[in-house]
């Protein structure tokens, strides 16, 4: 069985009593450090919480400080809200920024919905649009990240610069093994399924993975990426694991993998077979920073990922 790829998840969520910008400061050499691993991606969440010290909000004001400080790894959000944005903006933005960081920026797209006071904020409305405007705004950002000529219209339109420029990886986030099917292959995107969300759906479901590979190689004529978001902590032994995990019992399931670094091996290994897919993204449930950088560590010599 061929060695996994793993990328990083990272909420911006540290210990307490570091301010703002000392826990984005953090965040800064975590995707430094993910990258000299061998790590393939360091995504970076959207959350609008009522906390002072939140890292961040808007992971877009991050995403090119991401970039800025890394060479290799992909670098991108998971995922944009986009109900609280223009299609048009966010189209604007990444397909700029993927250029100028050498085509290595990822579009994860999410139809979360935040808080009451965050949605007003945003958009002006009380509650968010229904789900079929959210499919309508999804096909519209890629209407304007992929048909420049149609947008240019003989110079009557619009350019989404640089023309004929790299389109940044699309994904479309979901806690569920079949919910968004149809619109990864209508679109033409990948597909990243979380199993460490709230709500998230739990099974393995291969063979729908399985179907969806073919369905969308029959429209499109070629195969989608996928992987799978995984919960986890990890230390040197599964004690040191366990007890660090006591301090979450509440996240239930969500916490996929608590163990040492075989355990990792042996159950990423298991999780590929099962799962089916390409790649996984490892969000880490500790917010230490040292047990942080030693799970990374740690992890990418059990699975010899390192660059």
């Amino acid at each position: 069985m061929k060695k996994p790829k793993c990328g990083i998840l990272d909420f911006g969520f540290r210990e307490n009593g570091l301010n703002s910008l000392l826990k984005l400061d953090d965040v800064i050499h975590s995707a430094e450090m993910a990258e000299q691993l061998g790590f393939t991606r360091y995504w970076i969440s959207e959350h609008h919480f009522s906390q002072k010290s939140l890292a961040w909000s808007n992971p877009q004001a991050v995403l090119p400080i991401l970039a800025a400080s890394t060479k290799k790894i992909r670098i991108g959000v998971a995922g944009v809200l986009l109900n609280l944005y223009s299609p048009y903006h966010i189209a604007t933005f990444f397909k700029m920024l993927n250029n100028v960081y050498g085509n290595r920026i990822d579009l994860g797209i999410a139809n979360g919905k935040p808080s009451a006071h965050a949605i007003r904020y945003a958009t002006g409305q009380d509650t968010l649009d229904k789900s079929s405007v959210f499919e309508e705004k999804f096909a519209d950002l890629l209407h304007y990240l992929r048909d420049e000529d149609d947008l240019y219209q003989d110079g009557t339109g619009v350019v989404v610069p640089p023309y004929k420029g790299h389109v940044p990886e699309v994904w479309s986030l979901s806690s569920s093994a079949y919910r968004s099917n149809e619109r990864v292959i209508n679109l033409k995107i990948n597909l990243s399924r979380s199993i460490c969300h709230e709500y998230a759906e739990q099974g393995f479901a291969k063979d729908r993975l399985t179907q969806l590979k073919e369905d969308f190689y029959v429209t499109n004529g070629f195969y989608p990426k996928t992987n799978l978001v995984v919960g986890f902590i990890c230390d040197r032994t599964m004690k040191k694991a366990m007890k660090t995990a006591e301090k979450f019992k509440s996240a239930g399931p969500c916490l996929n993998l608590v163990g040492c670094p075989t355990y990792f091996q042996e159950k990423l290994a298991e999780y590929q077979e099962e799962y089916g897919v390409d790649e996984f993204i490892l969000y880490n449930y500790s917010v230490d920073s040292k047990e942080r950088n030693l799970a990374m560590r740690l992890i990418s010599q059990a699975l010899q990922i390192v660059a």
